[in-house]
C-alpha cells in the first residue's frame, strides 16, 4: 500500500515532537546530575521560538521567497563574517562560531547552511542546461558560479574554526550534485580535488587538529592510544565508548548514566547520544536511529515525489543536511570518525541549531505541499 503524500507531511511534525521529548528527557537528565535547571530552560523557550518559526516557514510563499535566493546568499556571507567582528562574533572553546544576541547566541553556521541549500536548489532548477554538460573538463566553466559560493562559505566555516561543518556543506554539495544526475566523474573529480585538500589543511593546521587524527587512526589500528595528562586527545572518545559499553542491551535506567557526572565533556551537546546508550542501552539507542531512519525515509521520499524541480532539489538539500548532522554524530559518539563538535537533531542542547532544523522541516513540509496544490492547479486549468 502506498502511503499518501500528506501523511507523510504530518509524519515529519509528529517525528519530529518525538525527538524534541527526547532531547528534553536527555537533557533533564543531565541536569540533574549537574545541579543546572538554565540548560532545561533555555532549551523549552528555543522549543516555542521554534515552533513560531516553524508556523512561519511552513505558510511562507517559496516561489516568492526564491526570488531571493541571491540576495539570501549575501546574507548568509554577512552572518558568517559577523562571527569574527569583535563584540559580534563569540568565542567559546577558542572557536568564533556564534553572533552575541544578549542572553542568547546564534551559530551563524547553521543559517548560512540552509540558505546555501536553497540558493543550490534555485541554481539546478534554472540552469539544466549546465547540468547536461557535466564532464569534467568543463566543470569549472559550468559550475563556476556555485564553486566559487561553496569555497567562499566553506572557507568562512573553517576558519571559524569549524572544519566538520564544513565538511558538512561540502557533503551536501556533492549529494545533490548527484541527485542532479551530474555525471559521476565530475562528482568524483571534485571529491578527489577537495579530500587533497582536506589533507593539506590538516597537515598545516593546528597542532592539536593533527594530534586528534593520530590519535584516532592508532585507535582504528588497533595500536596503543598514549595518554598526555596536559592533553589527552583521546579522552572523549574513550570516554564515550565506555559510557556505550556500559549502557549494554537495556541500558542503566533514567537518570542513572555515571559519564555525565563531569567525565564526557559537552555530554548535553556533542555527546549526547552516548548518555542514550548509557541510560537506555543498545535497544534505546537503536530505537531513536530507527525514529531518525523513519524522519529520512519521509523527507527523501517528498523530494523524490515532488514534480517541480527546484521543490525537489530544496527538500533532497535540506533532508541531506539533517542526515548528515545525524551521521556525523553518531559516528563521534561511537569512534567511527574523529572527535568533533556537532549536534544531534532535534536532540542536543542548542537553541540555534533546534530553530535551523525546525526551519528546514517546516520548508520541507512547505514545499511538498506547494508542489501538490501547484500539480493540482494545473491538472484544473488542462482539464
Amino acid at each position: 500500500m502506498k502511503i499518501s503524500t500528506r501523511f507523510l507531511e504530518d509524519s515529519l511534525v509528529y517525528i519530529c515532537l518525538i525527538l524534541v521529548l527526547i532531547g528534553l528527557l536527555l537533557i533533564g537528565s543531565i541536569d540533574s546530575f549537574q545541579f543546572k535547571s538554565r540548560n532545561i530552560v533555555m532549551q523549552t523557550s528555543w522549543i516555542f521560538v521554534s515552533i513560531v518559526f516553524f508556523f512561519i516557514f511552513s505558510h511562507i510563499h517559496l516561489q516568492r521567497l526564491r526570488v531571493l535566493s541571491f540576495p539570501l546568499l549575501f546574507l548568509g556571507l554577512i552572518v558568517l563574517g559577523a562571527v569574527f567582528i569583535p563584540g559580534v562574533g563569540k568565542t567559546v572553546n577558542s572557536s568564533s562560531r556564534w553572533i552575541n544576541l544578549g542572553r542568547f547566541t546564534f551559530q551563524a553556521s547553521n543559517l548560512a547552511k540552509v540558505i546555501f541549500v536553497f540558493y543550490l536548489a534555485h541554481f539546478f532548477a534554472k540552469n539544466q542546461d549546465i547540468l547536461e554538460k557535466s564532464e569534467p573538463k568543463y566543470f569549472i566553466k559550468n559550475f563556476f558560479p556555485i564553486i566559487f559560493v561553496l569555497a567562499v562559505y566553506v572557507g568562512l566555516i573553517y576558519f571559524e574554526p569549524d572544519l566538520s561543518t564544513a565538511g558538512i556543506l561540502f557533503l551536501i554539495f556533492l549529494s545533490m550534485l548527484f541527485v542532479a544526475r551530474v555525471k559521476l566523474a565530475t562528482i568524483t573529480l571534485i571529491s578527489v580535488s577537495v579530500i587533497v585538500v582536506l589533507i593539506v589543511l590538516i597537515s598545516v593546521g593546528p597542532s592539536y587538529r593533527r594530534a586528534r587524527y593520530v590519535s584516532f587512526i592508532k585507535f582504528l589500528s588497533g595500536k596503543e592510544v598514549h595518554v598526555n595528562k596536559e592533553n589527552d586527545t583521546f579522552f572523549q572518545p574513550r570516554e564515550s565508548l565506555i559510557a556505550l559499553s556500559n549502557g549494554k542491551l537495556t541500558g542503566r535506567g533514567s537518570e542513572e548514566g555515571k559519564a555525565k557526572l563531569y567525565y564526557l565533556p559537552f555530554a548535553h551537546s556533542d555527546y549526547i547520544f552516548s548518555i542514550l546508550g548509557e541510560e537506555y542501552g543498545f535497544i534505546g539507542s537503536l530505537v531513536l536511529l530507527l525514529v531518525y531512519l523513519l524522519l529520512l525515509l519521509s523527507c527523501f521520499t517528498l523530494a523524490q515525489r515532488a514534480h517541480d524541480q527546484f521543490y525537489s532539489f530544496l527538500i533532497a538539500g535540506l533532508g541531506f543536511g539533517i542526515a548528515y548532522n545525524i551521521f556525523v554524530n553518531v559516528a563521534v559518539a561511537v569512534s567511527l570518525i574523529p572527535s568533533t563538535g556537532v549536534t544531534l537533531p532535534f536532540i542536543s542542547y542548542g537553541g540555534s541549531a533546534l530553530l535551523i532544523d525546525s526551519i528546514a522541516i517546516a520548508i520541507i513540509i512547505n514545499a511538498s505541499k506547494r508542489d501538490r496544490y501547484e500539480r493540482l492547479e494545473k491538472d484544473l486549468q488542462y482539464a
